[in-house]
């Protein structure tokens, strides 16, 4: 089992298995899961005891479980760097459950307190990602994809600066430099440097090697388009959705929004 890729530990959510249940993989009968706690107990030779019954916790999405077991194989075996990517992993998705949870308790009862407690945990997952991000790339330092969502933590945090200097270095790997502009263009947009986000948000649509993906190549330009009007650019404006409807020719809100551009421009 890999560590999970930033994006998925951006957007999972979920709610714990109760702690007296345990959704076992097909493969895993509950006379192996039995043996494996007894077998942790007892104090094995190897990590493989400890890694086997945390992923059985992990498909479970019991992730309490997860870092209790991974936190007895560190402590055995410090140098394992498996289980400490798995353990980080099982951190973040237990964080973001109390997300959850806070967020619905908000929802069904919107109170003074219940806020409180939703922008703790808000507050607490996104300290947490920020730390486990860092020393991610301190172990990887290769591995500029973990620049990412620590620089979406960054921001959450009101650190836009180190947020911004992070996505600065991811967008100089090809693999990553489009949605890495992307993002800065959103942050620049919000930090109020528009000439810099108008500049990000191009350059996350017309890299050719490699080009970005549908999807960031459409929202890039739409929101190079947004922001040029906005800020009364008519010539970009009009050179963004021109591209747009290159993209989307049947959408048919570009060619609207192109048509009502100021004239003489």
């Amino acid at each position: 089992m890999q560590p999970l890729e930033p994006k998925d530990l951006l957007k999972r959510q979920g709610k714990e298995q109760p702690s007296n249940t345990v959704a076992y993989p097909s493969t895993v009968t509950q006379t192996r899961f039995q043996e494996l706690e007894r077998i942790v107990q007892e104090l094995p030779l190897t990590v493989a005891p400890y890694l086997e019954l945390a992923e059985i916790y992990m498909s479970a999405s019991r992730w309490s479980d997860a870092c209790r077991i991974l936190e007895k194989a560190i402590h055995r075996f410090p140098e394992e760097q498996k289980a400490l990517d798995w353990l980080e992993d099982s951190q973040i998705a237990r964080a973001e459950q109390m997300v959850a949870l806070s967020q619905s308790e908000y929802q069904s009862e919107p109170t003074e307190l219940t806020r409180e407690a939703l922008h703790s945990s808000q507050l607490a997952l996104n300290a947490l990602k920020e730390k486990i991000y860092r020393h991610r790339l301190q172990r990887y330092p290769d591995r500029l994809q973990y620049a990412l969502p620590l620089a979406h933590a960054l921001q959450q945090l009101d650190r836009s600066d180190e947020a911004i200097e992070y996505l600065k270095q991811a967008a100089m790997q090809r693999e990553l430099r489009a949605e890495a502009c992307l993002q800065l263009g959103e942050l620049l947009e919000k930090s109020r440097r528009i000439p810099e986000a108008l500049s990000a948000y191009r350059r996350a649509a017309l890299f050719r090697v490699p080009p970005p993906s549908a999807e960031i190549k459409l929202k890039s330009l739409q929101a190079a388009a947004r922001l040029a009007q906005q800020h009364q650019l008519i010539d970009s404006a009009r050179r963004y959705l021109e591209m747009l409807i290159e993209l989307s020719p049947d959408d048919p809100r570009h060619a609207e929004r192109l048509r009502a551009l100021p004239a003489g421009f």
